[in-house]
């Protein structure tokens, strides 16, 4: 006989369910407030932050737009590679609302997000050929923050930082929600930008990440997240997730349904490709029965936007587009 690790797993979460799991009856915000206080429980020591100027290491002027490469200080310890997108042609004063663009699992991360690879629909580059200014943040791991990337070889980058991180008490989520935040306060105070617009979209970790970013960040006005709807509790019975995406000890408390639930009523738009290999259509289907009641129950239904496109594991800016135009509007 051979034991499996999964079984136990799985034993273990049907004996110890959520305790905060849906949205607790009608009384949203109450709930709301609840999950949010437990969700401070799990979060680890972080540094210091200090004033995040940026330093603009390169600049490329591009037809319609300036690219600018950053460095943004975080903590004493840490700095954030990112690119800053800014259309051309804007009048003196003028204002366009700004977006954090967040990478996932791609090659090439930021670089894949500003269109320096070839993308042609790169979100950052879409975004600011429609007018916003856009910041995307490099997480640990991917260009602008890969210097370790030769101690690693063949494993997997993400667990290897997580368990290193471990050791110390730290969480890789809640540093690139620091460095997320760093890179809002940057965004914000940009005099292009209206630090009363401010959106965030991304996929798959990018996804998750505007999940978190939104939900721990007020400032953000309205939040696009595709490739993202799968639970944490399936991941865990597969062993697929990665090691930086959770917060850890979640599921004693929730899942990715209620921590989406958590943005409402803020405008959400989810996204999800019918040819996601990576999402499993009841989890799916889950998640926006939990998410689309709380808005119903905060009367905020126009707030709340779902797409199932027919493509695979992808945002798809003919979606998100008119969705941040619509909330994000001068």
């Amino acid at each position: 006989m051979t034991e499996s690790f999964t079984d136990l797993l799985e034993k273990w979460g049907d004996a110890h369910l959520p305790k905060l799991a849906g949205t607790a009856g009608q009384d949203v915000a109450a709930w709301q407030q609840r999950f949010r206080d437990a969700l401070d429980t799990l979060r680890g020591p972080l540094p210091d932050r200090v004033q995040p100027q940026p330093e603009i290491l390169e600049s490329a002027e591009q037809a319609d737009h300036i690219r600018h490469l950053l460095r943004i200080p975080v903590s004493a310890v840490s700095t954030l590679a990112a690119h800053l997108l800014v259309p051309r042609g804007l009048s003196a004063g003028e204002q366009r609302p700004g977006l954090i663009v967040s990478h996932g699992h791609s090659r090439r991360g930021i670089e894949d997000l500003a269109g320096l690879t070839g993308q042609r629909d790169a979100a950052a580059l879409c975004a600011v050929r429609e007018g916003y200014v856009c910041l995307a943040p490099a997480w640990w791991g991917w260009p602008g923050r890969d210097g370790h990337l030769g101690l690693i070889g063949d494993r997997d980058k993400c667990n290897v930082i997580q368990m290193a991180a471990a050791m110390y008490g730290l969480n890789v989520l809640d540093l690139h929600i620091q460095d997320g935040q760093a890179a809002l306060d940057v965004l914000a105070a940009r005099p292009e930008v209206d630090p009363q617009r401010l959106g965030c979209l991304g996929n798959s970790y990018g996804g998750r990440t505007a999940m978190w970013l939104t939900l721990f960040d007020r400032r953000i006005t309205a939040c696009v997240s595709a490739g993202a709807m799968n639970t944490f509790r399936e991941r865990s019975l597969k062993l697929s997730s990665c090691g930086i995406q959770y917060l850890p000890g979640l599921l004693q408390y929730g899942d990715v349904p209620e921590l989406y639930a958590l943005i409402a009523p803020r405008p959400l738009q989810l996204q999800a490709g019918q040819g996601d290999a990576l999402i499993t259509p009841a989890d799916r289907d889950h998640i926006l029965d939990v998410a689309g009641r709380a808005y119903r129950l905060l009367g905020a239904d126009a707030q709340f936007d779902y797409v199932l496109h027919g493509e695979g594991h992808k945002l798809l800016w003919k979606h998100a587009g008119p969705f941040l135009a619509r909330h994000l509007a001068g």
